[in-house]
């Protein structure tokens, strides 16, 4: 963990004439305390400093004191007349000691050292306490020390400093050597300090709202990806959930930090993500999901205004800051991590119909009757056929087909580190090849990085070079939803085993293609990136409490797609084209620098903390596609064996620039460590924005108040921790295309002549001898940032010595000016241009709660429960002509007869709605005598045909509360853990019943419920409407269902060998772990889940090794 600087200064020394001293003046009224409270008193109204000896002064038991506006001098004699006691005043100390024969003249001593971490780095800013007194002092940026105290019998100095074990050391006063003190960290205790990026503050004095995981807690979950690890353990960072994506490998999901503040518009990049910060740069969220666990040393998401607003423009939508592992001092090093994946493919949702049951669907749907008396006979002999060949055996389960019964994958990761106080080194290998479910798909990523780290005086050099090499692949069996629909009395195979291409022709000629066959003719759907990536940071401790770092990062990314189809490929059955191939190269360059200065002091009660960043960065991209067409055969499959280009078609590509550059002051003040105030602002210029709307200012101020350290509340007992805190601020977004408000113009375009047109010089596409411009996109010079306002109030506590503890958060998050696309007119030659239009709310609650139920350390037995509740409900509040022009023209696509999405609900707008509702028409159900549908109207009347001027809202996706619980049980090195989520009171519209119930073409295979639930006769009272009816069904309430789970998200045993047992095999640590994840999962709602990919069950077997 890095070091959290927190420089505390020397008490201030007052007055040194003691005649000054005792003529101090205070006011008091103290009943029945013990001394020690009357010393702390009379400091804190003086600054007079205290000498004694507790156990001396612990016989004199409890005194009243009541004085106005009396002298030090008095109170004290006062107090101490007849108790063996005496005083004296030395300067602005105050020696207490018993009535004895002294010389006036009170002996000093120098203690002097040095102070350390574990890795043999100096620290500053220790603070170093004379026990039993207020005597104190701090190392200085060099990590040393020279305390001056009174010499006496028995001296007992205490080390403390932030994130490291507090440590007492005895000093022989007689037999003076200087100190060397080594302090251990708290490793236990990274969630106590609140990593920003920018700057380290203990979690009691920082007034934001941020949650803080270490890098032991992630494996714990999983040894897969990041994100999904994170989603777990804090349901605030909530996965969205991809229902046609299921356990894709190359697929990087999506994820919100307190909702969605953006309205649906052509983005380049997901507009409600957070932003990813690692190292204190920013990344991208695949950088995070390809990251290997093991380098992680926590993680911190940061969710309200005090928390994000030094990132300005990046953190409307939250932040989450990534610290990567640092090299440990000492002799060379060696760790070794492994993990072994099964993936078991998790086809429980699919409830499809097996060869009978079909054909007797497609019976009762009429497909074997006909009026015409031949025609039917024609269609009984089909019939018998497809008996025939069922009564033979053939029910072929097809959606096993494109599967492996079992997938495996492998992650090695090899860390070697060492070095000394002046030099430390680190070199990490990694190698992980992830297996999809479906044959074929895959991820590779092989990793390397390399630490240095030096330190001259009071100087800290540091370098972190890494280069990654991600190697993806597509199934070459295609869209699972293809083998959802193939029939289960079609056989797949030829006689010679192979695949068959054509499974069925029907007396029109239209043919039924067999998509095992494009798998097995050697297609390639392939992607790789090169990703380099160096940070090289210079600390300089210029001061005691001042620090000035400088950081810049380099980043350079290379991807590579390519996508082959052979001529044999069943997209080209129609074509004059043989085969294609895709290729597309894109770069990206991205600098990223900052400078930040720091400062921190302590005097008396007070303690100061201020940073100041000064940050810029530019991110290049370059893409280049070309598409070449007829190869002569499936192995050749390389671009330039390609014969032609397309007609009328040629390369393409784009070329992009984004720049940011940001000024962040941030402000901390603390009184007492009871009271505490953050401020911060942010200006920010990005060139994503219009000319006279370049630069945005954000700020915020948050408000805290340990009730914890308030006297009254230490005499309750109950609280270890109580803190109230509040925040105010904005915050902006930027997440996207570099050049929406520009004016773009095409110089080449589809609409103009092709090229064979072209060579005729009549239909040149030059206009006297120049190319022309045609108006791709409108510019806007006025649009600007979008902000979020972010409130919040929230309550941390941990109470009956941290068997308890949690958090409560209250939170609202509106969006304004949120980017919206402006519907034009056609005939301007684009459709829309971005505008600052609408305004989005977001407010809800979190709870956590954590509760230790047994510990007993001496038998090494701790048992843990935990749970939390995250409710989100999110509004629009503001609408405007534009958004009203959006919901007519989803309207009309809606009841476009060729429209293949009209089936599903369409995303419409209207103020104090959440834009998560889903609108339909409301349907009274099937009517039992003509099994169609029939619906109410906006007026309450009965209506038997469904109109979009009925739209209305019918539910909402945005659960009433959702979250997770579970269990840790740890017991002599063995430890069981599992986490569970859950959500309840969220609909959801169920597309399944749609698309596999009621919208099914009766010659392809459909959900079971298609047979047994849909209306056949009069008097039928069912749930879909006639059997052999075909009519499209358009969005209706019918098919929206509360949506409540409960997912076992991950199931861990682990166990960690004794080091003692070890050491004969000179081995550090061995820890073996079995984990589940997704082992299963209960929900009200029956749907089809994984549909161009399937979902996956996966049990790791991992073990880490250090030598």
């Amino acid at each position: 963990m890095k070091l959290c600087i927190s420089l505390l200064l020397c008490f201030t020394l007052g007055l040194s004439a003691s005649t000054l001293a005792q003529q101090k003046r205070v006011n008091l009224d103290l009943k029945q305390v013990p001394i020690k409270v009357l010393f702390d008193e009379i400091q804190k109204q003086t600054n007079l400093s205290f000498v004694f000896n507790t156990e001396q002064t612990a016989k004199l038991g409890e005194v009243s004191v009541r004085a106005i506006d009396e002298t030090v001098e008095n109170v004290l004699r006062k107090v101490l007349m007849n108790t063996g006691m005496l005083f004296e005043f030395d300067g602005t100390l105050i020696i207490v000691r018993p009535d004895e024969p002294q010389k006036k003249e009170v002996t000093k001593i120098n203690v002097t050292g040095t102070v350390k971490d574990e890795n043999g780095e100096f620290l500053p800013g220790v603070t170093i306490l004379l026990k039993g007194s207020q005597l104190g002092t701090v190392t200085d940026v060099d990590g040393k020390f020279n305390f001056e105290l009174p010499k006496q019998d028995s001296l007992v100095l205490v080390f403390s400093f932030i994130g490291y074990k507090q440590q007492e050391i005895k000093v022989n006063s007689e037999n003076l050597q200087p100190l060397s003190i080594v302090l251990k960290e708290e490793v236990t205790e990274v969630g106590e300090v609140v990593v920003t990026g920018y700057f380290e503050r203990r979690k009691d004095s920082y007034t934001g709202a941020a949650t803080t995981f270490s890098g032991e807690e992630l494996k714990q979950i999983s040894t897969g990806n990041v994100l999904t690890t994170l989603s777990t353990l804090d349901p605030s960072f909530k996965l969205v959930e991809n229902l046609d994506m299921g356990s894709n490998p190359n697929y990087v999901p999506e994820f919100t930090i307190h909702g969605g503040g953006n309205l649906q518009s052509d983005y380049e990049n997901s507009p409600n993500m957070p932003t990813f910060i690692m190292d204190g740069f920013e990344v991208s969220s695949e950088k995070v999901f390809d990251m290997d666990p093991n380098r992680i040393a926590s993680i911190t998401i940061l969710k309200d205004a005090a928390a994000t607003a030094i990132y300005g423009s990046r953190a409307a939508n939250g932040v989450v800051v990534i610290e990567t592992k640092a090299p440990q001092m000492g002799k060379l090093r060696v760790s070794y991590n492994f993990s072994g994946d099964f993936e078991i493919a998790d086809l429980s949702d699919y409830n499809l119909m097996n060869a009978e049951e079909k054909l007797e669907y497609e019976r009762l749907a009429g497909l074997y009757s006909h009026s015409n008396v031949q025609l039917g006979d024609e269609l009984m002999d089909r019939y018998n056929e497809i008996l025939a060949l069922i009564q033979s055996g053939i029910d072929t389960d097809w959606i096993a087909k494109p599967v492996k019964n079992v997938g495996f994958s492998h992650k090695h990761s090899l860390l070697v580190e060492g070095g000394d106080d002046k030099l430390r080194y680190g070199l990490t290998l990694t190698y992980q090849n992830k297996d999809g479910v479906m044959k074929g798909s895959g991820r590779d990523n092989l990793g390397i990085d390399v630490q240095l780290q030096y330190r001259y005086k009071t100087l800290k050099f540091m370098n972190d070079l890494s280069f990654n090499r991600v190697t993806t692949s597509n199934s070459p069996y295609g869209d699972f939803s293809e083998y959802t629909y193939m029939n289960p009395y079609y056989y797949p195979y030829a006689d010679n085993g192979n695949p068959q291409k054509v499974l069925y022709t029907y007396e029109n000629g239209e043919e039924v293609w067999n998509p095992l066959y494009n798998a097995s003719l050697g297609t390639k759907d392939e992607q790789a990136y090169d990703d380099f990536l160096n940070n090289f940071s210079l600390e300089w401790n210029v001061l005691s409490g001042l620090k000035l770092k400088g950081n810049i990062s380099l980043n350079r990314k290379t991807v590579t797609s390519d996508k082959f189809l052979p001529g044999e490929h069943t997209s080209f059955q129609n074509s004059s084209l043989n085969g294609s191939y895709t290729k597309t190269i894109e770069e990206y360059f991205t600098y990223d620098a900052n400078v930040t200065l720091s400062y921190t002091r302590s005097f008396g009660k007070h303690q100061l903390n201020g940073v100041g960043v000064w940050n810029v960065k530019e991110t290049r991209s370059d893409m280049f596609e070309t598409v070449a067409y007829n190869f002569p055969n499936s192995n050749m499959d390389h671009i330039g064996m390609g014969i032609e280009y397309g007609k009328g078609d040629q390369p393409d590509g784009n070329y992009e620039v984004s720049r940011l550059m940001g000024f962040v002051a941030n402000f901390n003040y603390g009184y007492d460590n009871r009271y505490l105030v953050d401020a911060s602002i942010r200006s920010d210029g990005s060139s994503l924005f219009g000319s006279d709307k370049r630069w945005g200012t954000f700020g915020s101020i948050g408000l805290a108040w340990n009730l914890h350290n308030e006297s009254w509340m230490k005499n309750l007992g109950w609280f270890d921790q109580l803190k109230l805190r509040g925040s105010w601020g904005t915050t902006g977004g930027q997440n996207f295309y570099p050049y929406q408000a520009m004016m773009m113009f095409s110089y080449k375009d589809e609409l103009l002549s092709s090229r064979e047109d072209s060579e005729d010089e009549n239909n040149s596409q030059t206009y006297d001898g120049y190319i022309g411009a045609l108006l791709k996109a409108f510019g806007n010079t006025n649009l600007k940032w979008q902000k979020t306002e972010k409130r919040s109030i929230g309550l941390d506590f941990t109470l009956r010595n941290s068997r308890i503890s949690g958090y409560l958060n209250f939170y609202k998050d509106i969006s304004k000016s949120v980017l919206t696309d402006v519907l034009v007119a056609p005939s301007l030659g684009f459709t829309s241009y971005k505008d600052n239009l609408g305004e989005v709310e977001n407010k809800g609650i979190e709870l956590n709660v954590r509760a230790t139920l047994i510990q007993r350390p001496a038998n090494g037995l701790r048992w843990d429960v935990f749970l939390n509740v995250v409710k989100n409900k999110n509004r629009l509040m503001k609408l405007n002509d534009a958004l009203a022009a959006w919901n007519k023209t989803q309207d009309d696509e809606i009841t476009d007869e060729d429209n293949k999405e009209a089936s599903r609900p369409v995303v419409r707008y209207q103020e104090g709605e959440s834009i998560n509702t889903i609108w339909a028409n409301e349907s009274l159900g099937i009517d039992p005598v003509t099994g169609d549908e029939v619906f109410l109207d906006l007026n309450g009347r009965r209506v038997d045909s469904w109109s979009a001027s009925n739209y209305k809202p019918m539910g909402c996706e945005d659960p009433k509360f959702e979250g997770n619980f579970g269990t840790m049980l740890n017991y002599k090195g063995f430890q069981l853990s599992a986490y569970f989520k859950y959500s309840y009171g969220g609909d959801i519209y169920n597309q399944t019943l749609v698309d596999k119930v009621e919208n099914v073409d009766p010659l392809k295979n459909a959900d079971r419920r298609v047979l047994y639930d849909r209306w056949q006769k009069v008097g039928d009272v069912a749930k879909f409407k006639a059997i052999d009816n075909t009519t499209t069904t358009y969005p209706t309430s019918r098919f929206i269902e509360e949506q409540n789970y409960i997912t076992l998200s991950s199931l861990n045993l682990s166990y960690e060998f004794n080091p003692e047992v070890l050491k004969f095999l000179h081995v550090e640590r061995l820890k073996l772990s079995l984990i589940g994840n997704d082992i299963f999962r209960v929900s009200t709602v029956k749907m089809e889940r994984g549909i161009t990919y399937p979902y996956a069950r996966t049990f790791s077997l991992s073990a880490q090794l250090t030598f």
